[in-house]
This record gives C-alpha cells, sequence and structure tokens, in this order.
C-alpha cells in the first residue's frame, strides 16, 4: 500500500514535506539507530548536499542500494514537480556527506553510465517500486554512484 501511496500526487507531498523532515530529525537525534531502515529491504541514509545558490548544507533521507564499497542513489522525477534540489546540489558540487546508521563519511558523487544505468535500475525499483511509475510518466530519472573520499 505505501509503494502505491508514494505514487500519487499526495502520497509524494506527504513524503517530502511531512515523513523526510521528521525522518531525518529522528535519524540524526538517535545517531541513526532509528530510521536506518523503513523495513522491506529499504535502507536509508541522510544525505547532506551544499546548496548551489546558498552554500548552505541541506541533508535529506534518501533509499540506497550498497554495491561493494558504492553508495547508489536514484531520484526519479513524478512528472509533476520541479528537479529534486538534492540532485541539482550533487550535480553542482559532487561531494556530500552521508550518514549512514552512526558512520559519517564524505563522498565524491558521479552520474551512473547508461551500464551502471542498466545494472542497478531493477534493484532500485525493488527497494521503492514508485520510481517505475514516476519515470513512466516523466522520463526522467538520475541515477548517481558515490564512492567514499
Amino acid at each position: 500500500m505505501m509503494d502505491r501511496f508514494g505514487a500519487t500526487r499526495l502520497g509524494v507531498w506527504m513524503i517530502k514535506h511531512v515523513i523526510a523532515p521528521v525522518h531525518r530529525l529522528l535519524y540524526r537525534f538517535s545517531g541513526g539507530r532509528l530510521f536506518a531502515s523503513s523495513g522491506a529491504g529499504r535502507e536509508v541514509l541522510l544525505l547532506t548536499t551544499t546548496g548551489r545558490l546558498t552554500g548552505k548544507d541541506r541533508t535529506t533521507p534518501v533509499y540506497y542500494l550498497r554495491d561493494g564499497n558504492r553508495i547508489i542513489l536514484c531520484n526519479v522525477n513524478p512528472g509533476f514537480e520541479r528537479t529534486n534540489p538534492w540532485v541539482i546540489n550533487l550535480r553542482a558540487h559532487p561531494i556530500a556527506r552521508l550518514q549512514i546508521g552512526s558512520e559519517i563519511a564524505e563522498y565524491q558523487a558521479r552520474e551512473a553510465t547508461e551500464a551502471e544505468i542498466d545494472l542497478y535500475w531493477p534493484r532500485l525499483i525493488q527497494i521503492w517500486p514508485a520510481y517505475e511509475s514516476h519515470f513512466q510518466k516523466s522520463g526522467r530519472r538520475v541515477i548517481f554512484i558515490l564512492e567514499r573520499r
């Protein structure tokens, strides 16, 4: 049910304006002991990017995949919103701080190649099926590969 809700306008709005801010607060407050997973194999990290215009830190909870030492992040535009700010910020400043559980480290980000997209896309939509429905509507997705510095 949550998967279908996440694919709706209301679901996207709730995630962005209610769930993510509360999630971020509780994740930080608990030192990553709470809400590092949202169940069903969905691991969550806190992604801190540098604002491309403000230079201020911006933090958001994001689902991720781990592939060896690589962290894989995905954002799919649902077609009725602007590009997510963390995507724009990461493109402008490809150094990010990730909190995975209690561990915090800097990572270097780059956009995935077509071969990497083909490799990771099926695993990403297993984690969050709404990615697929959003991509079918908008045709816009971005996958980042992050490696520890």
